[in-house]
Parts: structure tokens; sequence; C-alpha cells
């Protein structure tokens, strides 16, 4: 039984914590966040590093800013695992034993995630840890993929592109639907078929719209209803974008 400690109670701490009470050979041991309320404090959820313990796995489960402050207060012969896609396992350099486990999905609170199917790019110092993180993820009805801190951050990057951005300019598309008292459901069946569609084919292949047509009365009406400047020249970046990639 792998007595396990998480570090960070944000979203990713969080579904951590949720996932260990169902793995077999692991158990949450302890659980540092720095904001918990005061009620709440018990043997496992702590607010000072001062009470951590010695256990056999530590996840850090906090932003990529925090990962070195954080590694300050551990032990360097702990086992000790972070969840960035853009961090080295480099920042590791002083510990004998560490690894990474960067699940390839959105992870939040609001709607409870499941690991189950999550891709994992995970990495370790030895061989026989590379087992344990293996077991981890297997234990959480994930999959993983031993790759280097190289391929992992552009992993990482790609995952920006098509999940954070995408995100923001969908935000974007719904913003003018409600200031102009449209249903955004108008929207979902197009948003739908461009996601299952980007996945099972090509997307240069299937680019359409006003920016590869070269449409400039359409591009000028856009430009015109656009009253945000920065969102004005985002539009024009992204048309440019397009249509250099097919000059």
């Amino acid at each position: 039984m792998y007595s396990t400690t998480i570090i960070g109670n944000g979203n990713l701490g969080y579904n951590f914590s949720l996932a260990l009470k169902k793995v077999d050979g692991f158990k949450l041991y302890q659980w540092y966040g720095r904001n918990w309320d005061a009620e709440k404090l018990n043997k496992k959820l702590i607010n000072n590093f001062s009470e951590l313990k010695k256990a056999d796995l530590f996840i850090l489960a906090v932003s990529d800013n925090s990962i070195i402050d954080i590694l300050k207060h551990l032990n360097k012969n702990y086992f000790v695992v972070h969840c960035s896609g853009s961090t080295s396992i480099e920042v590791f350099k002083n510990f004998k034993r560490a690894g990474v486990i960067f699940p390839i999905q959105t992870i939040n609170k609001v709607k409870k995630s499941s690991f189950v199917g999550t891709p994992f790019c995970i990495e370790a110092k030895s061989k026989i840890d590379l087992e344990i993180l293996k077991k981890l993820i297997k234990g959480i009805n994930g999959t993983y993929k031993c790759l280097n801190s190289n391929k992992r951050a552009n992993i990482h990057l790609s995952a920006v592109w098509i999940n954070n951005f995408v995100n923001h300019m969908i935000s974007k598309g719904k913003k003018i639907c409600k200031e102009n008292n449209i249903s955004f459901s108008l929207m979902e069946p197009i948003l739908k078929r461009t996601i299952s569609q980007a996945i099972k084919y090509n997307p240069d292949e299937l680019q359409t719209g006003p920016a590869v047509r070269n449409d400039k009365n359409t591009l000028k009406l856009h430009s015109n209803l656009i009253k945000d400047f920065d969102d004005k020249k985002l539009y024009e970046i992204i048309t440019k974008s397009i249509q250099k990639n097919y000059e």
C-alpha cells in the first residue's frame, strides 16, 4: 500500500483526492492546501508544511510557478512527482527519486472530472519508480505514454492551442450571441461538427470561412461589427494566419 500525499487543493488536487479513494494499492495519507476552512482541518487535511509526514509518494498538483518553492519544504529523499506539462523533470535535480504525471485533459471542480480514459504523459528518474506511476495511472483507469520532458512540453503547447485557445474563441462567440439576444443553442450543431471533424480528418483540409475564401466584403463587415479594439485585432491576426496557411 503506497501512502500518498497530495500538495495542492485546486482543481487537480481535488480530483486526485477523489480518485485515490478508489485505487487499490494507494491511499490518501495527507493533503496539503493553503486555504482550508479551519473546522475541516484534521490529520489528513493540513495547511502547514511543518505538519507533513513521510509518505511513499508526493503528488504536486500545483501551478507551474509554485513547484520550485514547494520543493524547498520537501525532504530530498522523498519520491515526488509534479503534474506539469511544461516543467522539465530537471526541476528535481536535487531529488534522488522523482517523476511526472501530466494529464492531457481539462480538470476542474465545477464538473467533477473522472480520470477514466485520460491519457497521462509519465516520466521518472528510475525504472522502479516509473512502474509505480504506471500502477497509479492504471488504478485511476487512465492510460499512459512514457515521454521525455521535451515531448511533454510540445504536447502541452498543442493542448493549449486546441483546448485553452479554442475554449476562449467559443467564449467570444457565446458573448456575441448573448449581446445580440441570440440563443447560443443555434451554434451547438456547428460546434459539435467542427470538433468531431477535426478529430476524424485533417483540419487543414476542412477549413472554410471568409478568411480562406478571401471574402473581403464579409471580412470588412465583421471588422465593423466588432467594437472592442483587442477583439478586432485578434480577428485580423487569426484571419491573416489562416490566409498565410493557404498561400
